[in-house]
């Protein structure tokens, strides 16, 4: 994960709590929003409906009145009815007034023109089951002259010394309900109904066709029925989901409900919470925002760029040039690292000198070592021109090719580019080489083949093998023979094994008569161990079918210059 993922991770950890305990509060305020609005839609429905209910109470409250009267003169018939003929006629608002008695008679009526035909009292289901229940009660039945309910039944119990004696009903014709929220100024529900705890619709101030349609789909309006206002959403009969506002009017007798649109004014809270989320949302974006171009342009840019200064100043060792583009602690960090990288530069250059310096000083000894081999080597030759007895000749040679094959490993010790390594095939060539000029005389029948793979070793085996091959060249000289006389010397390496890569060192001779060696002691056989012992190697000596081999098989050891090894000889 980059920088600036990591700072946008730890902006929103730290900005997390934050965001929840301002939701945590928008929630709480969205609730308290929501109570209110919920509280205001049901004054304002409420106030709606305020004609209805003024109109309802004063209907059951006159009913009320009208029934005690009505119930102490049933005996006089013509006297109650007009008593009943001058209420309703002072008061120009119910279409109808009458009385039925706990025994069915109704001989207390006074009906205008609408009412005049409307109903008789007894053949009224709906009265008679209130009568049986002595309750309360508002429908609506219709009117002579119409087949729509236009006229509203209010039917009221009269009791007298908590005796029921019957009921007396007002009947309210339909264009004197006008709702009163055709007057209200701004906020307005979309419809309003009032209905029966049956869940018949009392009054509408739209056709009832109309209304129906802004009604809840798939519910009874006697389930709605509640004595405590509360607000709900729904789908209409049309398909629209609409919020809705019920309170009572009359308990247990009438309610109000009104049809709300959604998206009405006093339901914004809840649009309100969104936006409060939606402010949050971008509060955090535009925090991650800040956080990343912070991190780009402060910080990530001025990283890239000594970022690329390190790689190529260890790809090239060149130097960063130009302004420093950093500022602030950046800046300080890349002039650290030009003032670092300058050091590393001068401290390099003089290692290299200094090795360099030890190079030439090596070279210089180990050029010097061969000189004063062939020094000794020109001394035993003036021994030899001073010496008659061919025994003391041959062993005098023999130490003079013992002292050239040393010489020949510092010579290509000095020569080599590396003093570390050196290859082994180059000495073993210039061994043989002078093995041959010095033991074969001129014209000599004896054919010489060498087979060299380049072999790599440190100076430490150099030196053991370049001795064992001067030893086993010579002694195969020395006893070469047959008819077609032959030396064949190969060097093979880098074979892989499970201990490691190996080489092979083997000089083959043909077997000719026997010829004492000189030194009557077979120091030269002795030699050959000695030196494969140093090697570390497993040495074969064998003679079958006319041929006598001498192999010697060791591990190519890496150097280590803290493990030189000094060149013995076992006595």
């Amino acid at each position: 994960m980059g920088l600036a993922n990591r700072g946008m991770l730890l902006v929103t950890l730290a900005l997390l709590p934050l965001g929840l305990v301002a939701l945590w509060q928008t929630d709480r305020i969205f609730q308290d929003n929501r109570a209110s609005a919920e509280v205001a839609l049901l004054a304002v429905t409420e106030k709606a409906a305020a004609r209805e209910r003024l109109i309802i109470e004063r209907t059951i409250g006159a009913a009320m009145a009208m029934g005690n009267t009505a119930s102490a003169l049933l005996s006089e018939p013509e006297r109650c009815a007009a008593v009943l003929g001058n209420f309703r006629a002072s008061s120009q608002f119910y279409a109808f007034a009458g009385f039925i008695a706990r025994d069915g008679q109704t001989t207390c009526i006074a009906a205008g023109s609408q009412g005049s035909q409307a109903t008789t009292l007894a053949a009224d289901e709906t009265l008679r089951e209130l009568a049986d229940q002595q309750a309360p009660g508002l429908y609506t039945v219709p009117a002579a002259d119409a087949g729509d309910p236009s006229l509203l039944v209010i039917a009221a119990p009269v009791f007298s010394d908590e005796v029921y004696r019957g009921h007396m009903t007002l009947h309210i014709a339909r264009d004197k309900m006008q709702s009163t929220s055709d007057d209200l100024t701004g906020e307005r529900p979309l419809g309003l109904v009032t209905f029966s705890s049956t869940g018949e619709i009392l009054t509408s101030e739209r056709q009832l066709a109309n209304a129906r349609k802004l009604l809840p789909a798939d519910m009874n309006l006697a389930d709605l029925a509640n004595e405590d206002p509360y607000t709900f959403e729904a789908v209409s009969e049309r398909g629209i989901s609409r919020t809705y506002a019920l309170l009572p009017m009359v308990p247990d007798a009438a309610y109000a409900l009104g049809t709300w649109d959604n998206d009405t004014g006093l339901l914004q809270a809840e649009t309100s919470y969104w936006r409060t989320i939606a402010l949050a949302g971008l509060t955090w974006l535009a925090s991650l925002l800040v956080v990343f171009l912070i991190m780009q342009v402060l910080v990530l840019n001025g990283m890239e760029s000594l970022r690329i200064q390190f790689r190529r100043f260890r790809a090239t060792r060149d130097l960063p040039t130009g302004p420093i583009r950093g500022r602030g602690e950046l800046y300080d960090l890349e002039d650290d690292f030009r003032e670092l990288a300058g050091t590393i530069l001068q401290d390099e250059a003089r290692l290299e000198d200094a090795v360099r310096e030890k190079n030439v000083l090596l070279k210089e000894v180990h050029h010097r070592v061969k000189n004063n081999l062939q020094l000794i080597n020109s001394i035993i030759n003036m021994i030899l021109r001073a010496r008659h007895s061919d025994a003391t000749k041959t062993v005098v040679r023999r130490l003079q090719d013992r002292v050239m094959a040393m010489a020949s490993v510092h010579q290509s010790i000095y020569q080599a580019q590396s003093m570390e390594r050196i290859d082994a095939a180059e000495i073993v060539r210039e061994i043989v080489s002078q093995a041959v000029n010095i033991g074969l005389p001129r014209g000599s029948a004896v054919s010489v083949n060498t087979d060299l793979t380049p072999v790599v070793l440190h100076p430490d085996q150099a030196m053991p093998l370049s001795l064992l091959v001067s030893e086993a060249v010579t002694n195969a000289l020395k006893y070469v023979g047959g008819d077609a006389p032959e030396i064949r010397v190969s060097l093979s390496g880098n074979t892989e094994t499970d201990a490691g890569r190996t080489a092979t060192l083997s000089v083959v001779n043909t077997v000719g008569p026997e010829t004492d060696d000189g030194e009557g002691t077979g120091l030269g056989a002795h030699l050959v161990r000695a030196f494969s012992y140093q090697l570390e190697g497993d040495l074969v000596v064998t003679q079958q079918d006319g041929l006598n081999t001498v192999s010697i098989t060791f591990n190519i050891a890496e150097y280590d210059p803290t493990l030189e090894k000094s060149v013995t000889i076992a006595a």
